[in-house]
């Protein structure tokens, strides 16, 4: 694919996105899509990068699925127009998630393992080809269900279904897309890790099933999945083991960085890695997993220790500012955020954790701000209730910036401690040179 370019579609939907559709109010729509950003990009540092997706016509966003309701703000932030998702059907049945759902029109799909009658699904398809001929987008998880997995899982023979029945059932030209998403977390779980989220060219459908007579639905159906499971596996790694994963994880760590997204750069490395057939490659692999643990940790890459450490001033200078905002930060998300995250140790659905911390954190919030501006207008009347309302704005507005610099202070820490040890340095600095050696087409193309 063409070389990432910087983030232009990442925008709030203009008024008018949705006018013309008397079913969907555009400000509850914005209001959604705004909530949904506070949640994901309070618990993520999130880029979004790659292709336009185009401002006219019928799309399907497809998208691959690993981190649950986290990973549909995705979409809803790659383009201001209006989506419609698809979703299995007891989402829909959901408190609050299901009335966000219900609002914004989108298409339940009736699965075996929910208990229900998947006869069903006829109306969805219907309701899918009418979207569709409409122009509308519709953004759906292809794989299915979320897990978090080394590489793109199988796809459901779906969405090539509905791309074809789309074009078979409209009379004359759709020019039906499909737009595939790529989404590559740092570290999936863990608080204000980067989601990276690359969008990759539109496939035209019509261009493919031309090719193929009319009466011939499933093959092409199948020439339709073929290309889309190609595009979607061009935007992430695809690792084939763990121990392969977790070396093409810690081998990007060690490599030289540039400004390609991060689901890239490990595609990247992967490649570099498989390159290597030489009778030491396992060891060698092994000896960089071992040595960018600790790095990992402390969120350093091998760029950092082979730059020169900060001074103590410039490591600790941030504090004065960053300790008295947690401070304030604390007084908001002091029992929210710990409520959000021993709920989420309670289920056991790993693959929701991130789901079940943000829903609950978040809920925390808005059960205990209002108990906050109680007690300040009980303590100080209108003074403690504005004061109280700008301590909870402040927070919202800086906490997770407040929580990027202090691990940023934390990964100066780390790097002066081991440059304070001239062997311990030198070691990690020989190490690094001799991988980077030993992979000389770091930069080559992914």
């Amino acid at each position: 694919m063409s070389a990432p370019q910087p983030p232009t579609s990442d925008r709030w939907p203009n008024r008018d996105a949705v006018k013309g559709d008397p079913r969907l109010s555009p400000w509850i729509y914005r209001a959604i899509v705004r909530w949904s950003s506070f949640m994901v990009r309070g618990y993520h540092r999130t880029e979004i990068r790659g292709e336009e997706v185009p401002l006219e016509g019928p799309i399907l966003l497809v998208q691959n699925h690993s981190n649950g309701l986290c990973d549909a703000h995705f979409p809803l932030a790659a383009t201001p127009r209006p989506i419609r998702l698809l979703v299995k059907y007891k989402l829909m049945k959901m408190p609050f998630i299901g009335w966000i759902l219900r609002t914004t029109r989108a298409v339940p799909m009736y699965r075996k393992k929910d208990g229900v009658d998947t006869r069903q699904n006829a109306s969805s398809f219907e309701a899918i080809d009418e979207a569709l001929h409409e122009r509308t987008i519709i953004a759906l998880f292809p794989e299915g269900e979320s897990l978090n997995a080394i590489g793109l899982r199988s796809l459901r023979s779906g969405v090539g279904r509905m791309a074809v029945s789309a074009v078979e059932t409209f009379e004359g030209d759709l020019g039906l897309m499909v737009v595939p998403i790529g989404v590559t977390y740092e570290d999936r779980d863990r608080y204000r890790c980067l989601a990276s989220v690359v969008i990759g060219p539109p496939i035209h459908v019509g261009d493919i099933v031309s090719e193929i007579p009319v009466e011939e639905t499933r093959p092409r159906i199948t020439a339709v999945m073929r290309v889309i499971r190609s595009s979607m596996r061009d935007l992430i790694p695809n690792a084939e083991s763990q121990d392969e994963y977790d070396a093409m994880v810690a081998l990007e760590r060690l490599l030289p960085r540039d400004d390609t997204p991060l689901g890239l750069r490990r595609k990247r490395a992967l490649e570099i890695l498989r390159r290597d057939t030489s009778a030491e490659a396992e060891a060698r692999a092994t000896s960089i997993v071992k040595l960018a643990a600790p790095l990992a940790a402390g969120r350093l890459c091998g760029d950092d220790l082979m730059g020169e450490a900060p001074g103590l001033g410039a490591t600790l200078r941030p504090l004065i500012y960053l300790v008295p905002l947690l401070a304030i930060g604390i007084l908001t998300w002091g029992l929210p955020m710990p409520f959000g995250w021993m709920v989420s140790r309670m289920r056991k659905s790993p693959d929701k954790l991130v789901t079940m911390r943000m829903m609950f954190s978040f809920a925390g919030l808005l059960v205990w701000v209002p108990i906050m501006l109680l007690v300040g207008a009980l303590a100080q009347g209108w003074v403690g209730v504005l004061t109280a309302a700008a301590i909870a704005v402040a927070s919202i507005l800086t906490f997770p910036a407040v929580m990027d610099g202090l691990r940023g202070v934390k990964a100066r820490l780390l790097h002066r401690s081991i440059a304070a040890n001239e062997e311990a340095l030198g070691s990690y600095r020989d190490s690094i040179t001799s991988i980077r050696r030993a992979y000389g087409g770091a930069h080559g193309p992914a």
